[in-house]
Order: C-alpha cells, then structure tokens, then sequence
C-alpha cells in the first residue's frame, strides 16, 4: 500500500517537473539540448520508474511507526528550511545545517554529523564554485 502511494506521488511530481520545465523561457540557447531537456528526461525517467511501482509494488510488510513518521517530517521541515536560507545565507551555512540535522537523523552523534557535514559544506561550496565554475551564493556571512 505504502509503494502505491509513493508512487502516486512520485507520477504526480514528475507530472509538475515536466510542466515547470516546459515553461522555462530562455532567450538564447547556450547548449545543445537547451535547458529543458534535462529536466524534461529527469520527469519522463521518475514518471516510468513510478508508473512501474504502481503496477508492481513491492511485497513487504514494513509499516512506519511513530518515529519514523517524526523522521520524514522533520527531514521535511529541514529542507524547506534549506530553500529559505539557500540564497541568504549562503550554500555554506545552509548545507552545514541541513547536513548536520540529517546525519544526527540517520544516528550519527552530534558532533561527530557537525564535523561531517562542515567538511561536507566547504569541500561542496568550493568543487562548485572553483572546479564547476558554478554561481554558488556566497551569503552574507561570507560577504555575498
């Protein structure tokens, strides 16, 4: 039951990707496919995986309890949270966050998910911005 109703899900998300991605307007076009066409084949891969969990979900019996339910919304309540401080406080501040919360959710103690997910924001914030050349913000901590 729980495989059908993440695939429902994950086909009606494919659905609003597909659709954001049809809308992009760009008055030039700097690669070969364009910037729709990644987003575009992203959907129409999630689309075939979920229409395939719809017709052959998995047989277990696994049910979440209580601490489980607790567990996803908080993982979703930190990454709504990321959305909010990605621009303002920089890719830095914000993956040390959402990367500290999440590793202390899968059990890692406190200090040691600190350690691993600062490691994680600098080595991240600098592959992106120096080796991929990518527009990272900065934040305003850093001085963006």
């Amino acid at each position: 039951m729980y495989d059908r109703i993440f695939a429902g899900t994950l086909l009606l998300l494919s659905g609003l990707i597909a659709w954001t991605a049809v809308g992009f307007d760009v008055p030039f076009q700097y690669e070969p496919l364009g910037p729709k066409a990644f987003p575009v084949i992203l959907s129409i891969l999630l689309a075939l995986t979920a229409g395939w969990l719809l017709v052959k979900p998995s047989r277990n019996d696994w049910h979440p309890d209580r601490s489980v339910l607790m567990k996803l919304l908080a993982g979703l309540a930190t990454m709504t949270l990321y959305a909010v401080l990605f621009e303002s406080a920089g890719f830095i501040v914000a993956t040390f966050l959402v990367g500290t919360v999440f590793s202390w959710l899968f059990g890692e103690k406190p200090w040691r998910a600190a350690a691993y997910s600062l490691a994680l924001s600098l080595c991240g914030y600098f592959l992106l911005k120096d080796l991929l050349q990518l527009n990272v913000p900065a934040g305003a901590l850093l001085g963006g």
